[in-house]
């Protein structure tokens, strides 16, 4: 053993053999370890391979050490046992007293005057205010949750396609997942501000579900809902001109018929058609019944019966059950497709509704209560887009009549 002495800090090194050097069997290295008591109390050791290098080692952690002790010599007794007490409550946390102190300076620098401790114990409720679990899991208690409480099949399925998008992605608590990653997670996917926006809500949704049953702090705004929206500067929407509809209601027949003259002289959500019985037409009054648990917006409202969508009601007068069963409006695009509109506008029916018959009536109130929308969303969207002339042909598309009177629709 060798000591090196500085004052009255004295270092030990320790001679020991380490392992055998390569291709030799009796032959092993030379090992010098410094071993001295750090002022914080630690017990330390550093080892060389070389005794001059130790030595050399040894010397600076000794004047290291002195230099210390006679700072430490200098404080007042009341400050030294404040240091001993400080150390010896860290010493059941393994934590040296300088990085105590650098994280405290840290956390205070972002309470903005409050006390830490206060602040650990608010952190400390919320943590035990919810039981955290894996995104996949609450995923799958949403969908389950929709279904069974009557959401239609369209926002199901994509609700469906835009969560288990996302499970994918995120093998982990839904605590974990924070608003940065979101935004990243969106970034890849490579769609259009209005998609994005869409699966964004999608998320925002499975985010508030969690929180209103337990599975993130309640009271708090949830990490998702912390994502901006994408700026959708889309364009106008696409519209069927007259001339188009006229000639697709002349060659429709049947259902598809039916279908195309209620989405398009009525302007009802293709989700919401197929959910309407004929009991919810009023052919005495002129107006649908758009029941809250058959609507989008789960808010009752009447639709007008127009002249000429009457027209085509008429051989329904006596018809019981709902409207359609089936693929309905896939039967129609697909209908529309053969039969010269090659490119068929996604909701170009209802789109073309909002649009003559605000052109038509020139109140914009009016017709969001018949559609369900925002006054303000459907005068940003639709106003200017028909004029007058572009309406009355539109609702002017009428059948020859017919005396045929259709007992049950199927």
């Amino acid at each position: 053993m060798t000591t090196i002495k500085v004052g009255n800090t004295t270092i030990k090194i320790y001679h020991s053999k380490g392992a055998l050097k390569p291709g030799s069997k009796a032959e092993r290295y030379d090992q010098f370890t410094v071993a001295y008591r750090a002022l914080d109390g630690e017990h330390r050791r550093e080892t060389f391979g070389k005794l001059a290098k130790a030595k050399a080692r040894a010397n600076e952690i000794a004047v290291q050490i002195e230099r210390g002790e006679r700072d430490i010599l200098k404080l007042t007794s009341a400050d030294r046992a404040g240091y001993i007490a400080a150390l010896n409550l860290l010493q059941p946390l393994g934590i040296p007293l300088h990085a105590a102190v650098e994280e405290y300076v840290a956390a205070r620098a972002h309470l903005d005057g409050e006390s830490l401790l206060s602040a650990a114990k608010a952190y400390a409720r919320r943590a035990h205010s919810h039981t955290d679990k894996p995104v996949a899991e609450i995923v799958a208690e949403l969908l389950r949750d929709r279904t069974q409480n009557g959401a239609s099949d369209r926002y199901i399925w994509s609700l469906r396609c835009d969560l288990n998008r996302f499970a994918a992605a995120f093998h982990c608590n839904i605590g974990s997942v924070t608003a940065r990653l979101i935004e990243q997670w969106l970034a890849t996917l490579k769609v259009g501000p209005r998609t994005r926006n869409n699966i964004r809500m999608s998320v925002v949704t499975m985010f508030r579900y969690a929180r209103k049953h337990g599975y993130l702090p309640k009271a708090e705004a949830t990490e998702a809902e912390a994502v901006d929206k994408a700026r959708d500067r889309g364009g106008k929407p696409e519209l069927l001109t007259p001339q188009q509809m006229a000639k697709l209601m002349r060659e429709a027949k049947g259902k598809v018929a039916l279908y195309l003259a209620i989405a398009g002289f009525a302007g009802i959500r293709a989700a919401e058609i197929m959910r309407l019985e004929w009991a919810d037409f009023n052919f005495a009054r002129g107006h649908i019944t758009v029941a809250p648990h058959k609507a989008k917006t789960a808010t009752r409202r009447l639709v007008p019966i127009s002249p000429n969508l009457a027209e085509y009601l008429r051989p329904y007068h006596r018809a019981e059950g709902p409207l359609f069963k089936g693929r309905a409006e896939e039967r129609a695009v697909a209908f529309a497709k053969r039969n010269g509109i090659d490119r068929w506008p996604k909701n170009c029916l209802r789109h073309s509704y909002a649009s003559y018959r605000l052109a038509a009536i020139k109140s914009v109130a009016e017709v969001a209560l018949e559609m369900g929308n925002s006054p303000s969303m459907l005068f940003n969207n639709y106003r200017e887009l028909a004029d007058e002339h572009d309406a009355k042909a539109w609702f002017a598309i009428a059948p020859k009549r017919s005396k045929k009177i259709v007992q049950f629709a199927a």
